[in-house]
């Protein structure tokens, strides 16, 4: 049967942040091309990471030599809400949920803390900033709905970061949506930036102007739309800082704990673990990125890949008026920018993402890498080597927006998935919005955000128009899973000639293998059908895993499991 998916990126730009932090990183050559050695070569495990790529923030600070350690979990035990994810998003929830002082909480990560998609961020705390698109979609009230939310969540982690003393580098700072393009180009079109700041000044909930520059030093922008109150942060160190916070206020984290099921009954739920122990509790909520089911919420999302680069930079090469900011830019594909301290006084990491991808479909991670440092350089002259290279996952949804609430067909099972890329402003949304819906309490944005909503009126025709790009999208994905039956040439007799530390997908016979040479020569054979939903999946060579096309599951190089929605590993051959 074919099934009919949109991509957001037929309707919005895509909007990305990188995930999992990693256990292998590059030999880096700077831009004048000179090789310099960088860190140690070694394999994602999947527990500590869903990546080989090293990360600014892992690497950096060297927040991987002394996490915080929780056990595991291996008897039954009894809760009232169960929260399964470890990430940014499940311990928002988990913290608001506590602070309520109405609940008790157990929070499952099946890795450990801080190793899933937060790690791999590039740590935008930001209101979106394409409501035009949204007021087609969501209407005026929603729009206004969705402006509120997301700036509600940065106040409430600049709340918990102020209330808790946590040391994660927040600040505060403006961001500047830009054309991206020299005010020269013929493309350079200033009717754009004006539809998008009369959409997000319509919310009536965003402090947005527009500007003569976009204040990038040695830059000329033209006019820029600026919003306000934006912020960035080191989210690593938030997260093992919040995940303390929540175990001091009596909420029970175990970590290398994997979640596999759940049953309603009774009017509770009970989630059953891999090792066959389960957790009695009143409600159960998934916030683990992609749902852990097969289908429901699985086909209303999609899964990419999103890249970044970070280079060295004077620190007051940066901006043109010596203030941090956020940038984005309206090319397609889309970029988004940062600054971070860097080790050296005077000194800032520039931090560049974009060149978003459908998961599985290419490995040619290299040229994206390239084509971002070229496009940080042209408008960043003063920019130095790279120094981090990294990729990641997001999920984006149908409509742009993040699907959290109840989950659909369910009483007491609540989800939080499809952030689109702003999975950290969105974690703070789901805190509070799904802890409301446990207690009981009104929200005014359950409606907006709700996995269960659908397109009416005006909204429906808009929707429609996507209609023939959803088709062409899921036929990729169609294409793709019967790909090598028609176009793979390489048997298991290729094996030898991959390179140690290196992975392919080859036949034997007439079954698809997905084998991985080790760094001693040892060969790894599985088989590279997806246990999701039968998908073939590929190698990716940056992050040395086994990606699938279809709904997005990753494995690593030895077959285990790292990100869903499939459950289980890759069955050795």
């Amino acid at each position: 049967m074919l099934l009919l998916r949109r991509s957001c990126a037929t309707i919005l730009r895509i909007k990305s942040s990188p995930i999992r932090s990693a256990r292998f990183a590059w030999n880096i050559t700077t831009h004048q091309g000179v090789p310099r050695p960088y860190a140690a070569i070694r394999n994602m495990s999947g527990t500590d990471s869903s990546g080989a790529t090293k990360t600014v923030w892992l690497e950096r600070d060297d927040l991987l030599s002394k996490p915080p350690s929780y056990p595991e979990l291996t008897q039954d035990t009894k809760t009232d809400v169960v929260v399964v994810g470890g990430g940014i998003a499940g311990l928002h929830i988990a913290y608001e949920l506590l602070s309520s002082g109405m609940k008790k909480v157990v929070l499952l990560e099946d890795g450990k803390i801080g190793s899933g998609e937060t790690g791999r961020t590039t740590g935008h705390l930001s209101a979106d900033n394409e409501y035009n698109d949204f007021l087609n979609l969501h209407g005026a009230e929603g729009t206004a709905q969705i402006a509120a939310a997301q700036q509600a969540a940065i106040d409430r982690i600049a709340t918990i970061v102020d209330k808790h003393k946590i040391d994660c580098d927040f600040v505060r700072l403006p961001g500047y949506m830009f054309h991206g393009l020299p005010t020269s180009s013929r493309e350079f079109r200033l009717d754009t930036l004006e539809e998008l700041y009369d959409a997000a000044e319509k919310t009536g909930k965003l402090d947005v102007s527009i500007v003569n520059d976009a204040c990038i030093k040695g830059f000329k922008s033209g006019p820029a739309v600026r919003f306000g109150n934006q912020a960035t942060f080191h989210p690593t160190k938030y997260l093992q800082a919040l995940a303390k916070v929540v175990s001091d206020m009596g909420g029970e984290i175990y970590e290398k704990t994997r979640y596999m099921n759940y049953q309603e009954e009774n009017g509770g739920v009970t989630a059953i673990l891999d090792n066959d122990k389960k957790i009695q509790a009143e409600a159960l909520v998934m916030a683990t990125n992609v749902p852990l089911q097969k289908l429901i919420m699985i086909e209303r999302v999609e899964a990419f890949r999103t890249y970044a680069v970070a280079l060295k930079i004077p620190t007051s090469s940066v901006s043109s008026n010596g203030e941090e900011a956020l940038w984005w830019d309206l090319a397609d594909p889309y970029h988004y920018v940062r600054v971070t301290p860097h080790k050296q006084e005077g000194y800032s990491l520039l931090v560049v993402g974009g060149e978003d991808e459908k998961v599985g479909q290419h490995d040619d991670y290299e040229e994206r890498f390239q084509r971002l440092e070229s496009w940080a350089r042209e408008r960043w002259t003063a920019a130095g080597e790279v120094e981090y290279k990294w990729s990641g996952q997001v999920l984006d949804s149908s409509d742009g927006i993040a699907y959290i609430g109840r989950n659909p067909g369910t009483n007491n099972v609540y989800v939080h998935t499809g952030d689109n890329g702003d999975g950290l402003t969105y974690a703070a949304i789901g805190g509070l919005l799904i802890t409301d819906l446990i207690l009981g309490k009104e929200n005014l944005w359950a409606h907006t955000f709700s996995p269960s909503r659908q397109h009416s009126g005006s909204h429906l025709k808009q929707a429609l128009k996507t209609l023939p790009d959803m088709v062409k999208e899921n036929l990729s994905d169609q294409i793709y899973y019967t790909k090598w039956a028609v176009a793979c040439t390489k048997t298991v007799k290729d094996i030898e000639d991959l390179v140690p530390g290196e992975g392919d997908v080859v036949r034997e016979g007439l079954s698809p293998i997905a084998v991985y040479k080790d760094e001693s020569g040892g060969i790894h054979k599985m088989t590279a059908v997806c246990p999701h939903l039968k998908g073939i999946v590929a190698w990716n060579t940056a992050e040395k895993s086994f990606d699938c096309p279809v709904h997005g599951s990753r494995f690593t190089c030895k077959g285990e499991v790292v990100n869903g929605p499939a459950k289980g590993p890759l069955q050795p051959k």
